[in-house]
């Protein structure tokens, strides 16, 4: 279970531009719609659900059952969402060990690290839950995000033809990828965010399934 007591927290993007990271609450519905609202209508035709509809954005900002799903936002210092990212997990049957990770940034927030943030913040919770592997889902108008999600270990593990049929009733494909949730903490934490990362994480209580680098003097 999430511990909602390290929440909310101070995330800091490329160019020292803070975000407040908090879990879904009822209040910030209005600013879910309107965050929603901010996104494109050609991306929105891909979600799996209508975020257009009142009610599914009530249902998400209502119905919050922490063990089933993690919803996290980024709001900036306008007190606006700019970003929607969400770990879902399932508690019992044969794939209790795996974590589902979706999200969304506002596009004037995009290009600033944002995005991987919010993932890492995402696979440390998967850690602290006991999930073994971490899955995403992504339709073709969305494979340019492969590279990004490439480099922090994850990869293919398979293409579902014509899987999905989106709002405008065309039918895409859905490429599964995934990763071991070690090989992802590895990645993203030594290599793309080092700086922050010492100061998180000292050797004194470094993973004890990780190996430890060698520190800069």
């Amino acid at each position: 279970m999430i511990d909602v007591s390290t929440y909310p927290k101070s995330l800091t993007l490329r160019g020292e531009t803070e975000v407040s990271v908090q879990i879904m609450h009822p209040r910030l519905e209005d600013k879910l719609r309107q965050f929603m609202g901010s996104i494109p209508a050609t991306e929105r035709v891909h979600f799996r659900d209508d975020v257009s509809d009142p009610e599914v954005i009530h249902q998400w900002s209502n119905d919050i059952n922490l063990e089933r799903v993690i919803p996290l936002l980024a709001i900036n210092t306008d007190d606006d969402i700019v970003a929607n990212w969400t770990l879902h997990h399932r508690e019992h049957g044969w794939i209790r060990h795996h974590g589902h990770i979706r999200g969304i940034v506002t596009p004037k927030w995009r290009n600033k690290g944002l995005a991987t943030l919010m993932v890492r913040e995402l696979l440390r919770i998967a850690g602290s839950m006991e999930i073994e592997r971490v899955v995403i889902e992504l339709v073709e108008p969305q494979m340019q995000l492969l590279e990004r999600y490439r480099k922090i270990g994850f990869k293919i593990d398979a293409v579902l033809k014509d899987w999905v049929k989106d709002f405008s009733g065309r039918y895409n494909d859905i490429h599964v990828l995934s990763t071991q949730l070690e090989p992802a903490w590895q990645k993203m934490d030594v290599k793309l965010f080092w700086p922050s990362f010492e100061k998180e994480i000292s050797l004194a209580n470094w993973p004890s399934w990780m190996e430890k680098p060698d520190l800069p003097m």
